[in-house]
This record gives C-alpha cells, structure tokens and sequence, in this order.
C-alpha cells in the first residue's frame, strides 16, 4: 500500500519535549525528521556560509536572525521534496516563518506542546546537552551512561 503524503510540524517551548515526541513519531510512523537546531549545527561544524553567519550571532549571544535560519530549513525541506512525510521540529518560531513556510509547503497538521512553566524549568534545569552532536541528557530521566560523556562518541 503506497504511503500517503503527510507534512507535520511540531512547536513548544524549549524543554517541552519536541525532541522526544519527534523520536517517537519518526519510529513508529516513518517520518523524515528535520529540527532547524539541529540544521544549525551541522551548518556550523560544517564552516558554511550559513553557518559561520549563524555561528558569529551565537558567539555574541544572538539569535541567529529569522531571515537566515528561514532561508536553511527551507533549503533543507527541499532536500526532502521525494519524502512523502516529514515532520519539522522547532519551525516556524515567529509569523513572518510562518508565512514563508505556508507559501512553500502545504502542511497537514501542526503540533503545538503547551507545557506549565514550572515543568519547563524542572526539564531544563536537569539538562545537559554535548554541544557536539546536540544530543540531550537529563540528570533524572536520561543521564549519560558515564557521567559528563556523551554515549555515542565519548567525548566530554
């Protein structure tokens, strides 16, 4: 039976569980996943013209402007054009990415996690991220096999 066409979006508040739920989504439903975050990353490591603009912002504590981090994930959507489902994480963030997604792509459904403040700030609190790959642990829920070393590379 041929799959049908299914282009999602999943938005929340950083700690809010977008990262996990889109594991979970790209497992049991087949869906391409994209995180802009993560897109970021990998422009960066990369030395990219994006990247390296993405990267001088952040050096300065900056947000990377919403013009070059609209321009990344919609040539990165592209990318997916022979993907009949995907599932973006984290994008749009502000209305004028809205629009520009809207004018590129038909979307299905959108997922929007409203998670209390408080729950937040306990998520995030207990997070620690290796900046290398962006993999997230939590002290509680998820910690590192070894304290302070990322599982997959075992690099600090």
């Amino acid at each position: 039976m041929a799959m049908a066409a299914f282009k999602a979006l999943i938005l929340g508040p950083p700690g809010g569980g977008k990262g996990t739920l889109s594991k979970r989504l790209v497992r049991d439903f087949g869906f391409a996943h994209f995180s802009a975050g993560d897109a970021l990353r990998a422009e960066i490591a990369a030395g990219s013209a994006i990247g390296k603009a993405a990267e001088g912002h952040i050096s300065r504590g900056e947000l990377v402007p919403d013009d070059v981090v609209t321009d990344l994930v919609l040539a990165q959507l592209a990318t997916l054009a022979d993907q009949k489902r995907w599932l973006l994480d984290g994008f749009p963030r502000h209305a004028a990415q809205a629009v520009a997604l809207d004018a590129a792509h038909d979307v299905d459904l959108v997922l929007n996690l409203e998670i209390p403040e408080a729950e937040i700030l306990s998520r995030l609190g207990g997070r620690r991220v290796h900046v290398a790959s962006g993999r997230s642990y939590h002290v509680d829920w998820n910690p590192p096999k070894t304290e302070g070393v990322d599982d997959e590379t075992g690099e600090p």
